[in-house]
């Protein structure tokens, strides 16, 4: 009988395991090398990503395909993943799904070697968190699917954790411990999302576009759109104009 190491290296690597993600759509499959280029991924990761295919993602880097403030969490995941050579499992992020809007999702990383030991790259499968049926059920979750359906309207966060049986100090450490943001920041992200589909989807001014997300305060939109995307939204409008409306 063959050693692992002699079974592995008569495999061929353009028809490796990962061909079985294809048939488990509920969970996106990537691979990076070192500097954070995208390899190659499952159908479904690439659909999530605006891509027809895995090979349009290949060369790619997360901040052309995702909002900076994603990226950032990204980076730093693969950051430490790189610096440790150890897996990173159980984070819980932000991950957009196809229409654009944060889903709050499972990651899962781990590094790839070469030959020698070293860390050369990294592989990982995201899952949403709200579909898995064995997550366990957590307070703060019902606070999230409140702010999903009420984005729009006025939110007052200290009314809220009372609702939902937290002091407005506890819902802050357990927004801050579970998803590294304030339920305020989470709603400022969602809002910003939802525009962006707006902004893609329809010719409504953007004045108009700010008050149908909940952003009461014009230049408040403006500032807080460029700060976690990186354009104002006549910008990302133009662009996504320009692009044929693609994601």
């Amino acid at each position: 009988m063959k050693t692992i190491e002699a079974w592995l290296a008569q495999l061929d690597p353009r028809h490796s395991a990962a061909q079985i993600f294809e048939f488990m759509p509920s969970v996106l499959y990537f691979v990076k090398d070192r500097d954070g280029h995208i390899m190659t991924g499952n159908q479904a990761f690439a659909e999530r990503c605006g891509c027809a295919s895995a090979r349009e993602l290949y060369g790619r880097r997360d901040d052309t395909l995702f909002p900076l403030y994603m990226v950032e969490k990204f980076r730093r995941d693969d950051a430490t993943v790189f610096h440790t050579g150890a897996p990173l499992h159980d984070l819980i992020e932000l991950f957009p799904t196809r229409e654009g809007l944060p889903e709050w999702c499972v990651t899962h990383k781990v590094p790839l070697l070469n030959l020698h030991g070293e860390v050369v790259g990294l592989c990982g499968i995201v899952q949403s968190y709200e579909r898995m049926s064995d997550h366990p059920e957590r307070p703060e979750f019902q606070v999230v699917e409140y702010i999903r359906a009420h984005y729009a309207e006025r939110l007052n966060i200290p009314d809220i954790a009372e609702q939902f049986g937290f002091s407005q100090r506890q819902l802050e450490r357990r927004f801050a411990d579970t998803f590294g943001a304030s339920p305020r920041e989470y709603i400022i992200r969602l809002r910003t999302l939802v525009a962006c589909e707006h902004l893609r989807s329809s010719n409504t001014p953007v004045s108009d576009v700010a008050l149908e997300c909940g952003f009461y305060d014009h230049s408040s939109f403006i500032r807080h759109f460029k700060r976690i995307l990186g354009v104002t939204p006549l910008a990302y409008r133009k662009h996504q104009n320009s692009q044929g409306g693609s994601h």
